[in-house]
Order: C-alpha cells, then sequence, then structure tokens
C-alpha cells in the first residue's frame, strides 16, 4: 500500500504543473479573446447608456412639473451618485478576473481557438465594430414600444390599485403555526 501511495503522490507532482501550464495557457487564450471583442470598451459604452436612461427618465418624470434649482441640484447629485456606484461595481479592473474564469469554465481550447478565429476575422470585426451601433438602434425600438404601451400600463397599474383597496388592507405576513406533537395535545 505504500508504494501505492507513494506513486499516487508522485503522479499528482507530475500532472499538477502540466494542469497549471494548460490552465494558465487557457486563460491566456480568455484574455486574447477579451481584448479582441474589446469587452472593456463594450462594459464602459453599457455603463454610459444606462447613465444616459437615467438622465432621460429623469427628464421624463420631471418634464411636466415645474422643478426649480435645488430640486434639480438634488435629481442630478442623484443621477451622479447611481452613476459613480454603478462604474464602482462594474469596473473593468473587478470583473475582468471574474470575467475571466467564467471563460475558462464555459469554453474548451478547441472553441476558444474558433471564437478567437472568428472576431480577427473581417466579419468578427464587423460584428464588434458595429454592435454597439445596433444595441442602440434596438434599445431606442424597445423604447419606443414601451412609450406606447405606457398609457395601457399606467391604467393596469391604476386598476390594480383601485382592485386592492377594494380588497381591503393587507394582513401582516402569514406566520406558519408550528406542528404540534402527539404528545403536546392535552
Amino acid at each position: 500500500m505504500n508504494r501505492l501511495s507513494t506513486a499516487a503522490l508522485l503522479l499528482c507532482f507530475t500532472i499538477a504543473p502540466s494542469l497549471r501550464a494548460d490552465d494558465a495557457a487557457k486563460r491566456a487564450k480568455v484574455e486574447e479573446l477579451l481584448q479582441v471583442t474589446k469587452v472593456n470598451q463594450l462594459m464602459d459604452q453599457m455603463t454610459q447608456q444606462m447613465t444616459t436612461r437615467m438622465k432621460t427618465m429623469a427628464a421624463q418624470q420631471t418634464a411636466n412639473r415645474n422643478v426649480n434649482p435645488v430640486q434639480q441640484k438634488t435629481i442630478d447629485d442623484y443621477i451622479q451618485q447611481i452613476q459613480s456606484i454603478t462604474r464602482s461595481a462594474v469596473a473593468w479592473d473587478k470583473v475582468k478576473g471574474p470575467i475571466t474564469q467564467n471563460y475558462v469554465e464555459t469554453y474548451t481550447d478547441e472553441e476558444l481557438d474558433g471564437i478567437i478565429a472568428f472576431y480577427r476575422s473581417p466579419a468578427g470585426q464587423a460584428l464588434i465594430n458595429k454592435s454597439p451601433q445596433l444595441m442602440a438602434k434596438t434599445m431606442q425600438l424597445v423604447q419606443t414600444q414601451m412609450t406606447e404601451v405606457e398609457p395601457q400600463i399606467r391604467q393596469a397599474n391604476e386598476d390594480f390599485a383601485r382592485k386592492m383597496k377594494e380588497l381591503g388592507p393587507i394582513g401582516p405576513p402569514a406566520t406558519p403555526t408550528p406542528p404540534t406533537s402527539p404528545a403536546a395535545k392535552p
């Protein structure tokens, strides 16, 4: 048994470095893929788009209201605060490691090779370069569609609030009654 344990231990010592080398090579491929696909720039663009949407929503919500300068400053400060929180949460240096690990766990070496080859091709580069404009157009389409149904959603919300009010107040959270044991019964 002692020889078997020694052989197993030696096998682990010889395999472990090659696994680490394979993992390092795969990580290098993932990092190349992230660079080729400009994921960090896409993350920045998404954050900017979220900020723009927040500003647009705030402007829409206050469009028909008289907002005094103090209120406007409060709105602007709030947007700035949310923007700062969002940028901090998805900062590239913060998410690069977990994103890399997700790619390592998801794709095989062969798949990474194929994906990298595609993104280095003219078609792959076109996809990368034109995706932000396509996404912006798609988001605009969705926003337009949602604006068109906004009166219906508002009406549904009002109907729901009215029905809930008619049903009466909502009681406290239900707490399950503990089961009684047969010995506890009188």
